[in-house]
Formats: structure tokens, C-alpha cells, sequence
């Protein structure tokens, strides 16, 4: 097992999760324009979703890297502390720091392990608009504004390299390799590199963290005035022998609904499933099922599929908290 994918579908009402600026007295949504059809998309970035859960890995009790200000180039900027071997942050989301290493200009550096592109809606942007005052209570000098908002169905994408969690490259990764584990492994070229190895237990609770804090995904900017609820309504989780992503953007919900409920795109998942059946080692199908019409469906469309599980959402979590590596 290589690596995990994860796909969640959310619906937000009246929200602002993610701005890109004002303009004018307007707090604009951030967009992207797709090039087929012309439309504008909501989209929330991965700097966005990665701060959230950042959040959520410290509510659910991990203790965070500390960020603090460092001078590079005779200006300052905002680093973590980058020690992946301590901080759970640090190793699953990566980092970037200058530093000197025998008189010389060095960079510790590693690429995250926990990769996204934030969040897209699966449907147009409608031109939604909030209307406040912001009101002088000692004259009439009030300030008007405005906030874009949506109700959408918005997709988040995951990918987590399971070989890298928790496994330090010798040299400059990791500051301080004291108390790992040492494991020889050939690259891509043939060339033997050393690793230091976190405990197989550590490695399995932050991926077990990771997942579960996917799993109650909540942030977003402006949630004192546009609360709304952001945790996924389906979330498949994907166990994959390469590294290779499966479900993409296959998960989808088609246009209108049956009886105040959505309907998911079965056909279109399954494709995607069969397609790179070779590489799904397993595949979990978590949902509340209330909220779908054609729950049945999906589970006609894999039950001879051995590998596919359908489950509720409660029985996801059941899953993820007995989710070891090597599974």
C-alpha cells in the first residue's frame, strides 16, 4: 500500500468559505473560470483547507510546530520550527527553511506528504450576494458593504503518500535523527539513500488523525456571519499499490434533486473504479445515506466487486479508526 486518496463531496449554504480580496465594498469569493464551458466555479484553496486542519489536528489534541518569524535574504518571513520527527504538521504538510550547515547557505526542506487543491463546487456560481451596514451609532456615516456567497455541492480532493509518512530522509529533512529507526532502500535510480523511520504505532495515529480530521472537516472564512456546516456528505477513501490517483473528480452529484435528496453519479464512479481496478487495493464508500435517493444503486453497482465496501458514515469512522499501514 502506497498512498491513500480521499474524495469528499459537501454541500455549503450561504457561505463564504474562502475570499480573494474585496472589490470596491465587495468581499469577493475566490473563482476559477472553466475554459469549456466559460462558467465561473467556487473553489477554496489547499493553503485554506491545509490551515483548517491544521486546526483540527490541534483540537483533536496533537500538539502543532510552532511558526515563528525568521530573516532570510535580510527579510522576514513565517516558518514552522520543521521537525516532522515531533510535529505531526510538520511532517504531513511540509516545509521549507534557510538555514546554514557548515558555514554555508543550506535548505531543510520536505515536500508534503498530505497533498490537496482545496475545494471546488461541482456547479456554476450564481452571482449571490449578502447585503450589510456596518452602522455609526453617532450619526448617519454608515459603512455599506457587500459579501459574495453560495450554496453549492463543493468536491475536496486528498492524496497521502503512505511510504513518506513518518520516514525522514538522511541529510537535510530532519534536523535532529536521534531515536529513529534506520532503513536502507534503493531510489528510483538503483542509488541506496538511509531513512529514519518513525515507530510503525506513531505513523498509523497520525494517519488515523489525518483522516479523521478530513473526515469532520469545519473552517472557512467568515463563519461568524455565514456559518454553515462543511463536513463531507460522502467521502471515499481509496487504498492504492502506486501512487496514482483513481477517483479524481469522478464523485459527483447530478443536477436537481429526488425528493429533497441528492443523486449521486454511480455510473460515472464506477467507471472510474473498474478503470484503475488494478491499483485499488481497497476502496470504503462512506455517506449518510438519508441525504441520497440512490443509495441502492450504488450498492448494486459494486457488489460484485470484493475490494468495494459500501458503508455508512458512522461505520467510515469505524474503519479509519482500525486503519493500520500495510493493511
Amino acid at each position: 500500500m502506497k498512498a491513500i486518496e480521499v474524495v469528499t463531496l459537501t454541500k455549503v449554504e450561504g457561505a463564504n468559505l474562502n475570499s480573494n480580496g474585496t472589490e470596491g465594498v465587495i468581499a469577493v469569493l475566490k473563482k476559477v473560470r472553466d475554459p469549456v464551458d466559460g462558467r465561473e466555479y467556487v473553489r477554496v484553496s489547499g493553503q485554506s483547507v491545509k490551515y483548517h486542519l491544521r486546526q483540527l489536528l490541534k483540537e483533536l489534541g496533537w500538539e502543532l510546530s510552532q511558526v515563528v518569524p525568521k530573516s532570510e535574504g535580510g527579510q522576514k518571513v513565517i516558518v514552522s520550527l520543521g521537525e516532522p520527527q515531533k510535529y505531526i504538521d510538520d511532517d504531513l504538510f511540509g516545509y521549507m527553511i534557510a538555514k546554514k550547515v557548515d558555514g554555508k547557505n543550506a535548505t531543510l526542506r520536505r515536500t508534503a506528504v498530505v497533498r490537496t487543491n482545496g475545494m471546488i463546487s461541482l456547479f456554476p456560481y450564481q452571482e449571490d450576494r449578502d447585503f450589510g451596514v456596518r452602522y455609526d451609532p453617532s450619526g448617519d456615516n454608515h459603512n455599506i458593504y457587500e459579501t459574495e456567497i453560495t450554496t453549492n455541492v463543493m468536491r475536496g480532493n486528498f492524496f497521502i503518500e503512505l511510504d513518506r509518512l513518518g520516514v525522514f530522509k538522511e541529510g537535510l529533512e530532519v534536523p535532529n535523527l536521534e531515536g529513529l529507526r534506520v532503513r536502507k532502500e534503493n531510489d528510483a535510480t538503483g542509488k541506496e539513500v538511509t531513512l529514519y523511520v518513525l515507530p510503525k504505532e506513531q505513523r498509523e495515529k497520525r494517519l488515523r488523525a489525518i483522516l479523521k480530521a478530513i473526515m469532520q472537516y469545519h473552517g472557512g472564512a467568515k463563519l461568524s456571519n455565514f456559518f454553515t456546516k462543511v463536513y463531507p456528505e460522502i467521502m471515499v477513501v481509496a487504498i492504492l499499490r502506486h501512487k496514482i490517483p483513481a477517483i479524481g473528480d469522478a464523485l459527483r452529484v447530478k443536477e436537481g434533486y429526488v425528493d429533497g435528496k441528492f443523486v449521486l453519479d454511480v455510473e460515472r464512479l464506477k467507471e472510474a473504479v473498474e478503470t484503475f481496478s488494478d491499483n485499488i487495493e481497497k476502496l470504503y464508500i462512506g455517506l449518510f445515506e438519508s441525504r441520497f435517493a440512490n443509495v441502492d444503486e450504488l450498492k448494486n453497482a459494486f457488489a460484485g466487486m470484493g475490494n468495494v465496501e459500501i458503508l455508512t458514515m458512522k461505520e467510515l469512522r469505524e474503519r479509519i479508526k482500525e486503519m493500520k499501514l500495510g493493511e
